[in-house]
């Protein structure tokens, strides 16, 4: 027992490597609630939002900001907030970062704030493939102010009367975990994502368990040159990606294509599940997004703007807009040559 231990003591990347792999995996076994996570249209933006192991997958340091109004036309809309940094350490081959987010829906201000780590080990594979297991952990509150809130009984007998809701808010507290794998080539990526695997108890009732349903993220894409070689002239790259994401029964595909021309970036998003229905019966088509990217140096700002397709309707949600802004800086390099780390996805 002893010379096995020493043998993963003495050679930790193996046995990061196994640990991390075995918790991707625990996350195929998992299942399970009924509150959903904000869904961003420029997940590429912020990727680390969906997937912990693009933590560390640019050369460069991150730092991300995102927005979100989502049917700013309805009152209580629910708004999103999150910021991202990660970053890599070539001398360790992994990539580190730290997520905060906060949500706010409805007219009673349900509050929704995480705070979460995240680690990626990555595995080379030769010819420019990287494989990347990773592991997020954090914590989270979700809170509603009582105050904002109007009851029934204050309705029949006045605003004053004394009624068992009269408490200015209620808190939870609570432990998330979460695991990802990415793989990474030149002109393509894939990746898959289990977030909440512990689901923790949400509930604002002492006397009810209302605990989270796991988040699964299926996603990838590729990346392709539009160049014409008896002129060599480049027109930029067309990117096409795609996310498939289930939360208990709610599930919903995202297909995207960008064109990236450098500085500039557009491209559209399809939300919904083409081939399914509703429970009602009807089509499962929730929106469709047109997103605007502008880079400079190491600054990029882009919007989008969702289109609502669903019974609801654009002129009553009013749409759902999306503001991104990043920074990239270089950190330091060692001194002896690297093999080139691509990162084929769309930046917004």
């Amino acid at each position: 027992m002893i010379p096995i231990a020493m043998k993963y003591i003495l050679h930790p990347p193996r046995f990061i490597q196994a640990t991390l792999i075995f918790a991707v995996m625990v996350g195929v076994l998992a299942y399970e609630s009924e509150a959903q996570d904000l869904r961003f249209t420029q997940y590429n933006a912020i990727p680390t939002s969906v997937n912990p192991a693009f933590a560390g997958s640019m050369d460069k340091a991150r730092l991300v900001s995102v927005y979100r109004n989502q049917w700013a036309n309805m009152p209580g809309s629910y708004v999103g907030w999150h910021v991202a940094h990660d970053w890599y350490n070539r001398d360790l081959n992994s990539g580190f970062g730290i997520l905060f987010s906060q949500e706010e829906a409805g007219a009673g201000g349900l509050n929704t704030t995480r705070f979460s780590a995240q680690y990626a080990y990555e595995i080379p594979l030769g010819n420019g493939w990287r494989l990347r297991p990773a592991l997020q952990a954090g914590m989270g509150n979700r809170s509603i102010d009582m105050q904002r809130l109007t009851f029934g009984d204050q309705l029949i007998r006045g605003d004053n009367v004394s009624t068992l809701e009269d408490r200015p808010s209620v808190a939870q507290n609570y432990f998330d975990f979460g695991t990802g794998m990415l793989l990474l080539g030149e002109y393509t990526w894939l990746g898959v994502s289990f977030d909440h695997l512990n689901t923790p108890d949400e509930s604002l009732n002492p006397m009810f368990i209302d605990p989270m349903d796991v988040l699964t993220s299926v996603h990838g894409g590729f990346r392709m040159p539009l160049v014409d070689n008896m002129r060599n002239v480049n027109y930029g790259d067309m990117v096409i990606a795609f996310n498939y994401m289930k939360q208990d029964q709610f599930d919903q595909l995202d297909l995207g294509v960008y064109y990236d021309t450098k500085p500039l970036s557009i491209g559209l998003w399809y939300k919904g599940l083409p081939f399914g229905h509703t429970i009602e019966g009807g089509t499962d088509v929730d929106a469709v997004s047109i997103l605007l990217g502008y880079g400079a140096k190491d600054w990029k700002v882009g919007y989008s703007y969702d289109m609502t397709l669903n019974k609801l309707g654009l002129s009553t949600t009013g749409g759902s807009h999306e503001i991104v802004l990043s920074y990239t800086w270089q950190t330091a390099r060692r001194n002896k040559p690297q093999m080139p780390r691509y990162l084929p996805c769309a930046t917004f």
